[in-house]
């Protein structure tokens, strides 16, 4: 995962991985994404130029959120042998 931030003067479109429309970064907005493993030519020559910062997103350790595990279904306890 990858912060992207906007630095441009105007909007910028950023492909994250595995997404069906583009992100748009208005200017001074970031945003952590999943960036391609192949690098965009145009991310690379904002980057370049000064428009678009893209540094590693600060690790929380935490990771990715994961969903709850399920347990089944509470089982009642008996009590055997009082008595």
């Amino acid at each position: 995962m990858m912060r992207v931030t906007n630095r441009a003067p105007g909007p910028r479109l950023v492909w994250p991985k595995g997404a069906r429309a583009p992100r748009l970064l208005v200017p001074g907005e970031s945003a952590v994404l999943a960036l391609p493993d192949r690098p965009d030519p145009c991310l690379a020559a904002w980057e370049a130029a000064g428009e678009v910062l893209v540094e590693a997103a600060p690790d929380d350790g935490a990771g990715p959120p994961r969903p709850e595990r399920r347990r089944g279904r509470e089982r009642p306890t008996a009590d055997h042998g009082e008595g």
